[in-house]
């Protein structure tokens, strides 16, 4: 008897001892089973710590997050409450009606209705009007979080409420926005029977089915523009199914045949996109940068499209969209689309698109206090910059500067001046220049800039034109 407790007390200190002796120390860690960083050591001399936040949390949670043994721990309970309970614990996802998955976190009525809506509905009005007044057309695409294309299959006691989206839209409205919500475009394909989320895999985004009907809408939007453009049809590719075993970023079990479809790249190149992705400044979380070129849809008849999009379209829309267009330039929307005009004096394009998912209006994505302060630059030709008060002077080549890449160049000017507006032209071409801390810079495709190219700057103050030449 005496030795079986021994063993039962050495057992039990094992069982204590193991996780603290598989302690996980290295910095950096990701978590596979919650897609996450783990919490780093508080006690490191590269922690950065919030005055408002107790050390204790900071200590729990590194604890909580590196001991051993931790993704079994949480892979076991989770299965666990599957099988005796069908209970979903997984942090990424929950179960909603009849099996199906939903995101965990992004199926709530959190999203009321607020002044943030109404700076973004601003935003995106004043994007759209600079295109309009560049004789760019423009286009807002909406995607439906999967409650609202499947709400019969939410979980049971959620209120998923969409009352602050239809507020939203109405918003648009008012303001004369162009949009697409593709919420209609989902749910009509669903009541068809067309299975356009899948039941569990990828809880958050369509599938590729659904991507395929979403991009179609866009096209055919596009295509009011730009008659050339050809919607898809599905018979032009190689639709098959996959079995998926498992979420994504996670080890949770399932069973499900998901579609698949091949659409043949033909002749779409990316060599530019590796070139300009190491000169672009992009958000540092949000850095998905493609650069498509269709060499066998070279003419003028087709679009030179640069579209700002998100998850939705980085995963599967895409690539239904790289066999449309003379070229497609796609750029992580999430902050970025905030630094609009840099982007646009980079490529300018033929067309813009902004496309973003229900569930990411809020700051993570799109920063409200850089959306209130957006600023942006009306044409040269509207400020009649060669009337009676324009001040003509030499250009100041002491105070500019020209950082010249492999694809990108930047102007730099240097004054202690602030103006209401300032504009760039290189050989007679218009580009918007922005403040800096010293001055104010332009970025432009360096193929459009050589070293004989004639430089101006046009600096505005109220009716007061300073023409540098």
């Amino acid at each position: 008897m005496k030795f079986i407790k021994i063993l039962t007390i050495i057992a039990f200190s094992m069982l204590i001892l193991l996780p603290a002796t598989t302690f996980h120390f290295a910095p950096h860690i990701s978590s596979e089973i919650d897609n996450r960083m783990l919490a780093e050591n508080p006690f490191s001399k590269d922690f950065v710590k919030d005055s408002e936040t107790d050390m204790t949390d900071y200590i729990e949670a590194y604890v909580n997050d590196r001991i051993g043994f931790r993704d079994q721990m949480i892979l076991g309970y989770t299965l666990l409450n599957d099988r005796l309970f069908g209970k979903m614990v997984h942090p990424s996802y929950q179960y909603g009606k009849n099996g199906y998955v939903f995101g965990a976190g992004l199926t709530t009525s959190a999203n009321s209705y607020s002044d943030y809506h109404e700076q973004f509905a601003d935003m995106v009005k004043a994007i759209q009007d600079y295109c309009d007044a560049r004789n760019i057309p423009f286009l807002f695409v909406l995607q439906p979080a999967k409650p609202a294309v499947l709400s019969d299959y939410v979980p049971v006691g959620l209120d998923y409420n969409r009352d602050w989206f239809t507020t939203f839209l109405t918003a648009l409205d008012k303001r004369g926005v162009r949009y697409l919500d593709n919420t209609v475009t989902l749910q009509k394909e669903t009541e068809r029977g067309q299975v356009v989320f899948n039941q569990k895999y990828d809880a958050n985004h369509w599938n590729d089915l659904g991507a395929f009907y979403g991009t179609n809408a866009i096209l055919a939007e596009v295509k009011k523009d730009f008659p050339a453009v050809q919607v898809n049809q599905l018979s032009d590719f190689e639709v098959t199914n996959q079995l998926e075993v498992s979420l994504p970023v996670s080890q949770f079990p399932i069973h499900e045949s998901v579609p698949v479809i091949h659409v043949p790249t033909g002749d779409v190149v990316t060599s530019k996109t590796d070139p300009f992705k190491e000169e672009l400044q992009l958000d540092p979380a949000y850095q998905r940068f493609a650069y498509y070129q269709n060499k066998a849809k070279g003419g003028t008849e087709l679009p030179r499209v640069l579209m700002f999009q998100g998850s939705y379209m980085n995963t599967f829309g895409y690539k239904y969209l790289e066999n449309a267009f003379r070229e497609y330039i796609a750029i992580h929307d999430y902050q970025n689309v905030l630094n609009f005009p840099y982007y646009y004096n980079i490529f300018k394009p033929d067309m813009v698109i902004f496309e973003v998912a229900e569930y990411t209006f809020s700051n993570v994505y799109f920063d409200g206090e850089k959306m209130k302060h957006l600023e942006l630059n009306p044409t040269l030709a509207s400020t009649h910059y060669l009337d009676a008060s324009t001040v003509k002077q030499a250009l100041p080549n002491d105070d500019l500067k020209i950082d010249r890449g492999k694809v990108l160049n930047t102007v730099h000017w240097k004054t202690t001046a602030t103006y209401q507006h300032v504009w760039l032209t290189v050989d007679e071409e218009v580009v918007d220049m922005e403040k800096t801390e010293d001055g104010y810079r332009a970025t432009l495709a360096s193929e459009r800039m050589s070293e004989d190219s004639k430089i101006e700057l046009i600096a505005q103050e109220g009716s007061s034109i300073v023409w540098y030449q």
